[in-house]
């Protein structure tokens, strides 16, 4: 097909693609992101020219030690997602929608949990430290929402100077499938009524090599089936309805769907944003003069050290009979026309020249003030010794050193309420049966001891669009030392008889030094030592009833025969004395 005829057949996607396409390599969208990457991942002097006195270019790598750092600041405290009740107007209206509140938190971790959107919140803040940018999609599947972390290379924006997703015009989504797995997907859409694509036009859908923009493109050369590009298309209608439609270069393989959601489906997470760029700037691109001239100043070292600080030995090769035993242990060199004074004159060592230390400083210093500027010094990193301090004294410290990444922070937890919004978006959108929540309730068993017990309730999708929910984030600081300031404050309310066990074991946090599920198994088996102790009180206490009763009882016929007898020896006119029985 002719190159005229091929632009001709584009599809609106594809063409949508190119534009964003052109864009990113103004911007140097690929080549940066490949540039961070390699630097992050110790290959730093791709691209640059090699010393020819050395074969191997040293390579002191402080950008990963800085990025491992600061996102598990961001990541080390335990972040949930809470959905709060908004409006209500009585009491028992509060009641109701805290129990509903309660069971949408519930399912939301579920779910959560269930497709490993915890890992994958965690890869999305390193993609950002390293390449200034990081994305979650959401989307529907069987009975859950599942989460997927794309690369930002693979999304292309309406308008790439806007930060905020959801005033995106449109947003473009590539993947890259196999081409068998394309022709499968648009005859089921065919099938659907989705498309009108005919056998021959299915057929067109053939590899193609467009990966070029693809992070790890490197890899992507000789892929092992035929691969070909999809493009997914969501743009929101006149009434704020998010549509979908999906692309290949020349087929449609569905147009504007609707989805019923409000929301595009995508979070993305910004280390720190850039004014006018919806993508915002990595933390490696700010290190990376430092860290090319540290590596060259290491090989410069290292180069001269080779040359000058070795010993390296001068013969008058003339004089010298078997060259040879100079390289041997213990072995004699034979000369000519040797005189005693001559020795030194055909054998002899130059003397190591002396570095100076001024180049070893300059390493020295710019891996202490990268380090010290970047926020990740000693200091900033607790790198204290805890037997000499605090808990809570090492606590302060990392926490006023912390500061600078407090903006990052606040970013994530913000990015966590967006996918929480989105999450709850796809329920209402496609529960079309509605969701079947569960409350907790504190209910009294047969033996009068209290217990939490759970019953569901069912949530119709009607009641689920006219829900109105705040959703927040709680945080619970999660470090080791935050762990250990909690342990000694409980110890202490404990001596002190503030808290019972049981409490102290419930609000130990996880990863403890003294493991909680130990203690909680020690009071599991104190329950149930105190139950069977309460049943067997209960059987003794029932056997003490039954015994007095049948007491009553006997007593009671007892005194019933006595009389009897009393008065028939009245009635018969009896002499007393016959009764006497003899001793």
């Amino acid at each position: 097909m002719r190159k005229k005829e091929v632009e001709e057949n584009l599809t609106d996607s594809w063409r949508l693609y190119e534009i964003g396409k052109n864009y990113n390599r103004l911007r140097g969208l690929y080549d940066e992101g490949k540039e961070n990457y390699d630097y992050y991942h110790d290959k730093q002097w791709e691209g640059l020219k090699r010393p020819t006195n050395s074969s191997e270019p040293i390579v002191l790598n402080i950008i990963k030690p800085i990025i491992k750092y600061k996102t598990n600041i961001v990541n080390q405290s335990s972040y949930e997602i809470v959905f709060n009740p908004n409006t209500y107007e009585t009491l028992e209206d509060l009641e109701i929608l805290r129990s509903v509140t309660k069971g949408l938190n519930q399912f939301l971790m579920r779910i959560w949990e269930k497709s490993q959107s915890g890992k994958k919140a965690k890869k999305v803040v390193k993609k950002s430290a390293i390449n200034s940018e990081g994305i979650m999609y959401f989307y529907p599947k069987e009975d859950t929402v599942y989460s997927e972390e794309i690369d930002k290379n693979n999304i292309y924006y309406g308008n790439e100077s806007e930060v905020e997703i959801q005033n995106q015009p449109y947003i473009l989504v590539t993947r890259r499938l196999t081409v068998e797995e394309v022709k499968d997907m648009a005859r089921y859409y065919r099938e659907k009524g989705l498309n009108e694509l005919t056998d021959e036009e299915i057929e067109t859908i053939t590899s193609d090599m467009d990966y070029y923009e693809q992070q790890g493109k490197e890899y992507m050369m000789e892929e092992i089936s035929e691969m070909c590009l999809l493009i997914i298309k969501f743009k929101k209608n006149k009434e704020g309805i998010i549509c979908c439609s999906a692309s290949t270069k020349t087929c449609d393989i569905y147009k504007n769907q609707d989805t019923g959601c409000k929301l595009y489906p995508f979070a993305h997470f910004i280390w720190e944003e850039e004014e006018g760029y919806a993508r915002g700037i990595s933390e490696v691109r700010g290190l990376l003069p430092n860290q090319r001239e540290l590596n060259k100043t290491a090989t410069r070292i290292a180069i001269a050290t080779k040359i000058a600080a070795f010993p390296k030995l001068v013969v008058d090769s003339e004089r010298v009979v078997n060259r040879e035993s100079l390289n041997q242990v213990g072995s004699t060199v034979e000369l000519t026309n040797m005189r005693a004074d001559d020795v030194s004159k055909v054998i002899s060592f130059l003397r190591p020249a002396q570095m100076s230390n001024d180049a070893y400083k300059l390493m020295q210093d710019l891996i202490t003030q990268t380090r010290e500027l970047a926020g990740a010094g000693d200091n900033a990193t607790g790198n204290v010794d805890p037997t000499q301090a605090s808990g809570k004294a090492i606590l302060a410290v990392q926490q006023a050193n912390q500061m600078p990444i407090n903006e990052q922070v606040d970013n994530y937890k913000y990015f966590l309420e967006d996918c929480g919004n989105i999450i709850f978006d796809i329920i209402k959108a496609y529960f079309v049966d509605g969701l079947t929540l569960y409350t907790t309730t504190e209910e009294v068993n047969d033996l009068g001891q209290t217990e939490s017990v759970q019953r569901p309730f069912k949530i119709s999708q009607k009641e689920l669009e006219e829900l109105d929910v705040d959703i927040k984030i709680d945080i619970t600081p999660q470090s080791p030392y935050d762990r250990l300031a909690q342990e000694i404050a409980l110890e202490n309310m404990l001596f002190k008889n503030i808290i019972k066990f049981e409490e102290y074991v419930e609000s130990l946090p996880e990863g403890s030094s003294m493991r909680k599920p130990v203690l909680e198994a020690i009071i599991r088996k104190r329950k149930e030592v105190r139950k069977q102790i309460a049943v067997m009180q209960q059987q003794m206490n029932e056997m003490d009833s039954a015994i007095k009763q049948e007491i009553i009882n006997q007593g009671g016929m007892v005194d019933e025969m006595s009389n009897m007898q009393a008065g028939g020896n009245v009635s018969e006119g009896t002499n007393p004395e016959q009764n006497n029985l003899p001793m």
